[in-house]
């Protein structure tokens, strides 16, 4: 009789069985943490949204030819993302471009490393703003300007028009994102970095072309996004770090 060589018992020419699949999220992932953040930000949301965004908005406006409120719109433009890409992906090519122009192979893996570094502040912003724009078009919120000149609040879910949705603030998810990615990276600086974030994120309501809660929740996205993506770098060994490591 011929016996199957895969079910004999001292071990030799066994078929080993392939590992079974692992359901869930992956282990580099902070999702009990991001989980927490979010029901924090929603609980901090929810006051905003029924009742003080409208109270802030109009506090705001009243003030609206005041100077101050006038350096708060010029400092607002640090938020457009453009003015992060451009510096990040050049750092990027130069990083590159100094790593394998170097002989020395130590200071090579370093400026490799430093390009990796540059990299994740490029995909936090990436990652974090195809997040925010997808949360902009299904809430479809209206930005106040459609309350000050028609009278509309509210919301008018999968609107199409980036321009005119404003939940979560996308201002601030790009300076958030940045500036969180740039702590990392620098961390004795971090909170200039985060500070500064702050105040630009603030400019976004003071200058009424966003609500509060629309600035708190492009904050959360962002920090979630680079907190996971910061994870995902450690667990593959890649120090986020400028300095030498």
């Amino acid at each position: 009789m011929n016996i199957d060589p895969r079910f004999k018992s001292d071990g030799r020419n066994q078929v080993s069985l392939p590992e079974p699949i692992r359901l869930g999220f992956p282990d580099w992932l902070p999702w009990r943490g991001i989980v927490a953040l979010g029901i924090a930000t929603a609980i901090i949301c929810a006051p905003f949204l029924l009742w003080w965004d409208l109270a802030i908005a109009n506090t705001f406006a009243a003030f609206r030819d005041d100077a101050w409120v006038g350096a708060f719109r010029t400092l607002t433009a640090a938020g457009n993302s453009a003015f992060w890409y451009t510096p990040a992906v050049l750092g990027f090519i130069a990083a590159l471009w100094v790593s394998r122009q170097s002989p020395d192979s130590a200071a090579s893996w370093e400026w490799r490393r430093r390009a990796r570094s540059i990299l994740f502040v490029i995909v936090s912003m990436m990652m974090s703003g195809t997040i925010v724009n997808v949360l902009k078009i299904t809430f479809g919120r209206h930005r106040p300007r459609f309350f000050f000149n028609e009278g509309v609040y509210g919301f008018e879910p999968f609107m199409l028009d980036l321009r005119s949705a404003g939940f979560p603030s996308g201002h601030t998810q790009s300076i958030t994102a940045a500036m969180v990615a740039l702590g990392f990276l620098w961390p004795k600086g971090r909170w200039v970095f985060w500070g500064f974030a702050l105040v630009v994120a603030s400019s976004r309501f003071i200058i009424t072309v966003h609500y509060a809660a629309d600035v708190i929740a492009g904050a959360f996205v962002a920090i979630a996004v680079a907190w996971a993506l910061k994870r995902y770098y450690e667990r593959n060994g890649i120090p986020l770090a400028w300095a030498r490591s």
